[in-house]
């Protein structure tokens, strides 16, 4: 094919109106196209200015920052829990309570035996006999829910409550 047989091809009416019609809609593509670029500019910018005038940059640094001063915390926390915890198990949280008439002639069950014991099961046993003329305390220790010194019947329920 030769340079005039393009040129008489060119000028064909058929050929012209295609080629008019193709540029215009290479030209409404190319509108199309930048319209659409606009706005994905103009929505990166907001993107990457903060509500607060700081960059989308300085709110992440922010954030992060922030999330290790949580973690920091909630470490802290966490030893300070466990510590609590530790203290826990050592005070006295098993508690039992036995009233009784220590004397067939006294009423209203003033005599008492009191057991109270840690999470291990160490603490105490106090009783209270109470009579006419007076009131006798007597405290015996616990050691893993037993006594070295004998209990009473009341004492054995109350520290059986108590577990």
């Amino acid at each position: 094919m030769d340079w005039q047989a393009i040129q008489d091809w060119a000028q064909q009416p058929q050929v012209a109106l295609g080629l008019v019609v193709v540029v215009a809609v290479l030209l409404v593509w190319n509108l199309v196209q930048a319209w659409r670029w606009i706005k994905f500019i103009r929505r990166w910018r907001q993107l990457m200015t903060h509500s607060e005038g700081g960059s989308l940059e300085h709110t992440l640094y922010e954030t992060l920052r922030r999330v290790a001063l949580m973690e920091e915390t909630l470490k802290a926390h966490g030893n300070h829990l466990e510590q609590l915890q530790s203290q826990t198990n050592q005070c006295l949280q098993r508690v039992g309570l036995v009233r009784y008439d220590a004397f067939p002639d006294m009423g209203g069950q003033q005599s008492f035996a009191l057991a109270m014991l840690d999470e291990h099961g160490d603490g105490v046993v106090i009783s209270g006999i109470h009579s006419r003329q007076e009131m006798r305390v007597y405290a015996k220790p616990i050691q893993k829910r037993a006594s070295t010194i004998g209990l009473s019947d009341e004492e054995q329920q109350a520290l059986r409550e108590a577990q």
